[in-house]
């Protein structure tokens, strides 16, 4: 069935557009970017906090965790925001291109076999959620999406614990108290979750970390016991 679909609907770039050379080989059949723009993907720092992956750059101290009591276990991100996947990211959101989410999710997966999530199994995936005024505007929640892509691949269900009951401004240009206090109030769990459930937030990109802690609490008060975060980039 594949042969005759790959016939008439080619695999292209994600990024670029251009034709994928057809292959029998498994690992091939699910790549999304030809070999010059996965090259171009640019990876995690490779000296990171240890809590919410801020890059470093030979600073003993992280300088987005001082101060700071964390809700979150540690969030983990599959790559860097800034060239090409800045430009899919803003595709998927702004552009509507709702086609990336399997790119994009995928992208995703090497970040699960850092060595912070050694051992640790999640009963769930937990997108988190726009405020429904933005959702209808925009016609889908991209973490949703990427939650799902994410869960097909590791065989987890995603579940819809939180809502965004208050809408707020854009994060975007805000510094970490002013995220704080633009997001103070926004999140509610909406159904009831099992008492000690390991969960794994999913959403596309991470800066502060402000948005996922929050979540991350209004979970761990409704009985999970540990909640990690998972992002396509960390900004």
């Amino acid at each position: 069935m594949r042969g005759i679909s790959t016939l008439f609907y080619p695999p292209h770039c994600a990024a670029c557009g251009v034709r994928l050379e057809d292959s029998n080989d498994a690992a091939q059949r699910e790549e999304f970017f030809c070999g010059p723009c996965r090259k171009a993907i640019p990876l995690p720092p490779e000296h990171r906090c240890p809590i919410c992956s801020h890059p470093l750059h030979g600073l003993m101290l992280c300088p987005n965790c001082e101060g700071r009591h964390w809700h979150l276990t540690v969030i983990v991100a599959g790559c860097r925001y800034e060239g090409l996947v800045r430009e899919l990211i803003q595709r998927f959101k702004y552009g509507r291109e709702q086609n990336l989410m399997r790119p994009l999710g995928d992208l995703m997966l090497p970040a699960l076999n850092d060595s912070r999530l050694q051992g640790k199994k999640f009963d769930a995936l937990v997108p988190v959620p726009l405020h429904p005024l933005r959702e209808r505007e925009r016609e889908f929640n991209q973490a949703r999406l990427l939650a799902l892509r994410l869960g097909k691949n590791l065989q987890l269900p995603v579940a819809s614990f939180l809502e965004r009951t208050r809408s707020t401004k854009s994060q975007a240009g805000f510094d970490r108290a002013h995220r704080l206090e633009n997001l103070e109030g926004a999140f509610h769990v909406r159904q009831s979750i099992r008492e000690g459930a390991s969960l794994l937030l999913v959403d596309d990109v991470s800066t502060t970390g402000t948005t996922l802690d929050l979540c991350a609490a209004a979970l761990l008060d409704a009985g999970a016991s540990e909640v990690c975060a998972v992002t396509v980039a960390r900004g």
